[in-house]
């Protein structure tokens, strides 16, 4: 609880990076054993660490991105906070980005709740649409990036996966699962098929920047990849890991990285195994180093700020 007894949404969020923390040093020692650890030192000692800053910039610029979308879909559903506010909310969001495919960004809901009154049932949508349209640009990338491979027919298949998703979550069916918190009035505003291309294309554009920072760590160490191939690797591996849904894909995401790197270039265990953990570091944990300066702002700002009564 806060200084004023409200359930602080913070709560058990140190329990659970120490958990997945120590999961993903758990996955980083198999990799180690699977690519002898002194290889991998040396591959990680060559590389260019003047780049690192660029990656994260890269990183960053996505999540700016993805702001501007999630102010887009509040201006929808007719949620109206200050932008300053919206914004550090919006980032103490990416704390969770370790949680199983991001779901644990409904936090964002309960800091609306607690701050402005907004009800979770009418904010929760707003993650709903934006873990769609994630997958959906993520996939748009995939299938450009493995568009010239002969492994485009694969990729095609799992578009074809997350339109049907796509259509089940349009379909009235799931108004029928109250535990996902949704407003059914609300999901049919964020899901219609003009707005959904809209932000697949946003959230397309967003998630290049990252494979963008994929990329700068992959030359960074000089390896062979391509640009597009890159986009494949990232693409592919985020999917998986989202599918597996383990806490931030640790373990499955990796492993299918370091694979798709081996299985694209002529990479070596250790190179492909160093590329995987410079990736993970610059997207996945630089993601949740900054959801916890933004949920810190944001607590900060709550306790300065009277809680509004619920609507």
């Amino acid at each position: 609880m806060d200084h004023d007894g409200r359930r602080d949404p913070g709560r058990h969020l140190k329990r659970s990076i120490v958990l997945v923390v120590a999961l993903a040093v758990a996955v980083t020692l198999g990799l180690g054993l699977y690519a002898d650890f002194g290889k991998v030192g040396e591959e990680l000692r060559s590389f260019d660490w003047a780049l690192f800053p660029l990656a994260a910039a890269l990183t960053a610029i996505n999540y700016l991105i993805r702001f501007v979308r999630w102010q887009v879909y509040l201006g929808r559903v007719e949620i109206r906070i200050p932008v300053v506010r919206s914004f550090w909310i919006f980032i103490a969001g990416l704390t969770m980005t370790i949680t199983p495919a991001k779901l644990g960004e409904l936090i964002k809901c309960g800091l609306l709740k607690r701050s402005f009154g907004v009800p979770v049932r009418r904010s929760a949508p707003v993650v709903l649409a934006e873990r769609v349209t994630d997958a959906t640009g993520v996939i748009v990338l995939a299938v450009i990036g493995g568009a010239g491979t002969d492994r485009w027919p694969l990729l095609v298949v799992a578009l074809v996966g997350v339109v049907a998703a796509v259509v089940i979550i349009r379909s009235p069916l799931l108004e029928r699962f109250a535990v996902l918190g949704e407003a059914p009035e609300a999901a049919r505003v964020l899901l219609t098929m003009p707005l959904l291309a809209a932000m697949t294309g946003v959230s397309a554009v967003s998630w290049f920047f990252e494979c963008l920072a994929a990329y700068v760590c992959v030359r960074g160490l000089d390896l062979g990849l391509s640009l597009a191939d890159t986009i494949v690797v990232f693409s592919l591996g985020s999917l998986a890991g989202a599918l597996s849904f383990l806490p931030g894909g640790v373990g499955v995401a990796e492993t299918s990285m370091t694979a798709l790197i081996r299985a694209l270039g002529d990479v070596s265990r250790a190179a492909a195994v160093a590329a995987t953990v410079l990736i993970r570091l610059a997207t996945l944990w630089f993601a949740v180093a900054i959801g916890l300066v933004g949920l810190a702002v944001e607590q900060r700002l709550a306790r300065k700020a009277p809680a509004v009564a619920g609507r």
